[in-house]
């Protein structure tokens, strides 16, 4: 468990709550965020460079009783499957108010974590919850012996000057497996021993 709290260096300074590694059963809480959001910037890549694009687009919660692509049942069922391989589920809360969860697979491959998922519910957002995440994340991947970590990103502004503002550059040759399954992402590397803040 990580305390966040003003953390200085090059991330922005957090507010008060923790951080936890949470067991497998826990993967249930993707249930209860609320990733809602409206876009109005989204990156695409022209030829080997990032191009920021206006868009006008909503992205809608989990759908809580479907069975489709985005909904809680389905995102469960495919983080699980993440997180039962040796993922790590990690949670952000403020006393017992659940923030947001962070998935990494600190061993994708030698000496490559992936940062799986990261969402921080609406109503905590730009209060530093996804940094406390990608520190705690990226502390993990470091001690398990990572140099890079591997995030393949919604397309949204936000989410990808986030990890651009993390130390994250375009992967020049994006991961042949997360490429097939999300081709539309963006996909980012970071190196690991220059970006992750260690306590």
């Amino acid at each position: 468990m990580t305390k966040a709290g003003l953390i200085c260096g090059p991330y922005a300074a957090v507010e008060m709550f923790e951080t936890r590694r949470l067991p497998a059963i826990d993967i249930y809480l993707i249930g209860e965020i609320d990733r809602s959001e409206h876009v109005s910037g989204e990156y695409v890549v022209v030829g080997e460079q990032l191009t920021k694009n206006p868009v006008d687009w909503e992205i809608p919660t989990f759908d809580p009783v479907g069975t489709g692509e985005h909904s809680v049942h389905d995102q469960v069922e495919h983080w699980k499957s993440i997180v039962d391989r040796g993922g790590v589920l990690i949670g952000a809360f403020e006393g017992d108010q659940f923030l947001g969860l962070a998935i990494i697979d600190t061993s994708f491959e030698p000496g490559l974590a992936w940062l799986a998922f990261l969402h921080v519910s609406k109503p905590f957002r730009r209060r530093g919850v996804a940094t406390a995440l990608w520190n705690e994340a990226t502390r993990l991947a470091a001690d398990a012996g990572s140099d890079s970590m591997y995030v393949s990103a919604i397309r949204s502004s936000s989410a990808v000057d986030f990890y651009l503002s993390h130390g994250c550059t375009l992967a020049q040759t994006p991961h042949p497996v997360l490429f097939e399954e999300e081709p539309e992402d963006i996909h980012l590397i970071c190196p690991i021993a220059e970006n992750s803040i260690r306590p």
